[in-house]
């Protein structure tokens, strides 16, 4: 197994893309820490996971507060941490897609949530389980952001766009600070993925969702020792009807 002897914590673990690569890890032999607001989520991708290696920690990252305290926990009850995917990130919530209003309108509330989930937590985890990562030279960090065409796509959810540009940013700049410590640092950015919000907002798209599980796999290849040659890098995933 690809991951054997390795823990990893999962962001957004309560289903969709970040359930997958939980699932995905978990199947490769790595000790799993599962991360989102949902209890009730979180208690079923370890129920599909290997549960006697998984541990939940029910964690809402936009309050910096209980980010440290995950660090706390995860350290006290679960070991170091060799892996940490941020999967986690806003753009909807249960009635409505953050996209229309353009920015004069959008509710600065909405701006906070994108962009504390988004990318403030990215930042702290990151420092928090980058310790670890230093002292014993290698560990990995994996960022998922949203792949965008361009600008023009920006319109209506500028905030959304600009946080993932901002990961991509974090993730280049993440990985010049830390290579030297022989750590890698790469950011998945998907197109268009079939999670169950993806096809309930735009079920015209479904003809060309990827699959999560197309994406959890690519994240294997990037988590595990095949790729420790590889860092920095923004890998567009498209669907076959994308692609050109």
């Amino acid at each position: 197994m690809k991951l054997a002897n390795k823990t990893a914590l999962i962001t957004g673990a309560s289903r969709g893309i970040g359930r997958q690569i939980a699932l995905h890890l978990s199947a490769e032999g790595a000790r799993i820490a599962l991360v989102a607001r949902s209890r009730d989520g979180l208690e079923e991708t370890r129920r599909l996971a290997d549960p006697a290696r998984t541990s939940i920690f029910c964690t809402d990252l936009r309050e910096p507060t209980q980010i440290e305290e995950l660090g706390e926990a995860v350290h006290r009850d679960f070991g170091e941490v060799d892996i940490l995917v941020n999967a986690a990130g806003v753009w909807h919530d249960e009635h409505h897609v953050f996209r229309g209003p353009h920015l004069q309108d959008t509710p600065v509330n909405q701006i906070y949530d994108v962009l504390d989930v988004g990318l403030r937590a990215s930042f702290l985890l990151s420092r928090i389980f980058l310790t670890h990562m230093i002292r014993q030279r290698g560990g990995k960090i994996l960022q998922l952001s949203c792949g965008f065409a361009g600008p023009r796509e920006a319109s209506g959810w500028l905030h959304y766009y600009v946080i993932n540009k901002a990961i991509e940013a974090l993730t280049m700049g993440l990985a010049a600070e830390v290579r030297q410590h022989e750590i890698q640092v790469n950011c998945i950015a998907p197109w268009f993925v079939a999670s169950e919000p993806a096809l309930r907002f735009f079920p015209e798209e479904s003809r060309t969702a990827l699959d999560p599980k197309d994406v959890a796999a690519l994240a294997v290849f990037m988590l595990s020792a095949d790729a420790d040659h590889i860092s920095g890098q923004i890998v567009e995933l498209r669907s076959k009807l994308d692609v050109g």
